[in-house]
């Protein structure tokens, strides 16, 4: 009898230290993994959009990037994709696309984004703002006086930006972007082109309008929608001797085309 009883209790005590191991495994496997963000920039400051997104959004949250050193915040454990903006004004966030309201330019966009390995306790994603947008100079070389009897229509097919892949996202786009007092050229905002269908349309008072392929234009020159961070662009309608010269922020040289109305 007293081996049975030494037995019995030698089989209860290595299920009693089992149980608690199994207990310890299944809470691990639930638990979240701690997704830790970081902006790469240590200049930037100032309120950024940060988006989770795995099928459908995990989290959106407005932050304060000088605070994300880094942020912290824990998730399902799975892939994922993380992306931050900082800029909007006028777009329009709906799931994870920036759309531009008709009859507005782009914002002045900065974003970045990491796909993201969540399948551990801890991830890290470093996210780089980069710009978004082409600011156009035109100018159409009226002085500044006279420029205030002209308006300027810019038409084409992509209206948005999305924020998983920095793909544009098609849809019209208009706007007509005005002519500040005293100055000689007007600006307007582009996102990522999807295509070379942009237009500018410019009319002299109650004159015929004449429209350019802006976009055909800027294909010539070589310039590239997918690069990390978009270029600004100078165009110069010369609409007497019928030319465009057309160049592009830090680049040497750029290119002069026979003015061609469509």
């Amino acid at each position: 009898m007293r081996k049975e009883g030494t037995l019995l209790r030698g089989i209860l005590a290595i299920g009693m230290l089992a149980a608690p191991a199994c207990s310890i495994k299944e809470i691990r496997e639930d638990c979240p993994c701690y997704l830790q963000v970081t902006f790469t920039d240590p200049e930037a400051t100032g309120e950024a959009c940060l988006l989770g997104w795995r099928e459908s959004v995990l989290f959106r949250e407005t932050v304060r990037i000088e605070d994300c050193r880094p942020w912290t915040r824990g998730v399902e454990k799975g892939y994922l994709t993380v992306a931050a903006c900082k800029g909007i004004r006028e777009g329009i966030l709906e799931s994870h696309r920036v759309g531009i309201p008709a009859g507005k330019d782009a914002d002045s966009l900065y974003a970045g984004f990491a796909e993201v390995d969540a399948t551990g306790e801890l991830a890290l994603a470093e996210i780089a703002l980069r710009k978004q947008f082409a600011t156009v100079f035109l100018d159409i070389r009226k002085p500044a006086s006279a420029l205030q009897d002209y308006s300027f229509r810019v038409d084409g097919n992509t209206s948005g930006f999305d924020l998983l892949d920095h793909s544009p996202v098609p849809g019209l786009f208009r706007c007509e972007p005005k002519v500040r007092d005293g100055e000689g050229i007007v600006t307007f905002r582009l996102p990522r082109q999807k295509d070379n269908s942009l237009t500018v349309t410019v009319r002299s008072g109650d004159g015929v309008p004449a429209t350019f392929p802006l976009g055909e234009f800027i294909a010539a020159l070589g310039y590239n929608w997918k690069a990390e961070e978009l270029q600004d662009i100078y165009v110069a309608i010369d609409l007497v001797n019928g030319l465009v010269d057309l160049r592009v922020a830090d680049w040497e040289d750029g290119m002069v085309f026979p003015l061609i109305e469509i």
